[in-house]
């Protein structure tokens, strides 16, 4: 019995990503965000949104764009997703945007914690 109930914490963590969004949510936000970009990117979003602990905000969640990107990039968003519980690249950012974002002063009352990714399809993590 007492196997059974462990087992049933251990899924429910799982499913709601140990941070209290559930794994489809999150999979969806980060397609949604950082499709394009190569998987590091996608790893530093999915920690920012760990970090932060909700999808208010993360407009990726609804990105018309979702429905047709390919499999892989789904796969290498929920591999983002799970492998972020385990370690956070973004060092506790919550908020993320590109240099466009940065230059219209968006994030301007957050501390800049790191740049991932190159050129122009740099990604900028904030807390």
């Amino acid at each position: 019995m007492k196997r059974c109930i462990i087992c049933a914490l251990v899924g429910l963590a799982v499913q709601t990503g140990l941070g209290g969004i559930a794994e489809e949510k999150a999979t969806n936000a980060i397609v949604g965000e950082a499709a394009g970009q190569p998987y590091i990117v996608k790893l530093g979003v999915a920690g920012a949104i760990r970090n932060r602990g909700t999808l208010r905000g993360v407009y990726g969640y609804n990105a018309a764009h979702n429905q047709f990107e390919p499999k892989w990039v789904w796969v290498e968003a929920q591999r983002a997703w799970r492998e972020s519980a385990q370690r956070d690249i973004t060092h506790g950012a919550t908020h993320f945007g590109s240099a466009e974002d940065v230059a219209k002063g968006t994030f301007n009352s957050l501390e800049l914690v790191c740049v991932l990714g190159t050129d122009k399809d740099a990604t900028y993590f904030f807390k």
